[in-house]
């Protein structure tokens, strides 16, 4: 099974630190959704009151056609969803904890999906990681 790096962030002693996604996260079944590739940047050390910039690049499929969700984890914690932006990037919508903090925007020209998040509070402490809305039960999560 395929596995790619995915990047997200966390708040710590007023940092944030790059960590990876765990395996099973980051991997995406074999056969028709192993094409399906979503590559994830961003993130770094930040301060807590800063901004964070992620980008997830996709590839093997027609980007264009699919919703973009943003997901985060935080240590030891549940799945939070945290945006949503359609295929034309013309309705968006947030999760309450980063309502008014949070900016997602995509380039279909490039194959990208964007979050920022601004205002950074210890709640934001968290690995992020992108799907795609594949309309069938089968996200390509990474």
């Amino acid at each position: 099974m395929p596995g790619w790096g995915c990047w997200g962030f966390w708040l710590a002693s007023s940092s944030i630190h790059e960590h990876k996604l765990p395996h099973s996260l980051c991997s995406l079944s074999a056969g028709v959704w192993a094409q399906w590739k979503l590559v994830e940047s961003g993130g770094g050390l930040q301060a807590a009151g800063n901004s964070v910039h992620l980008s997830c690049q996709g590839s093997g499929f027609n980007f264009r056609s699919y919703h973009v969700l943003w997901y985060r984890q935080a240590p030891f914690g549940r799945i939070e969803w945290v945006s949503f932006i359609n295929a034309f990037g013309n309705t968006k919508d947030y999760g309450k904890a980063v309502e008014g903090r949070a900016n997602v925007s995509r380039d279909n020209s490039q194959s990208k999906a964007y979050l920022s998040l601004h205002a950074l509070l210890s709640q934001d402490s968290a690995r992020y990681f992108s799907a795609v809305h594949t309309g069938t039960g089968n996200s390509a999560a990474l």
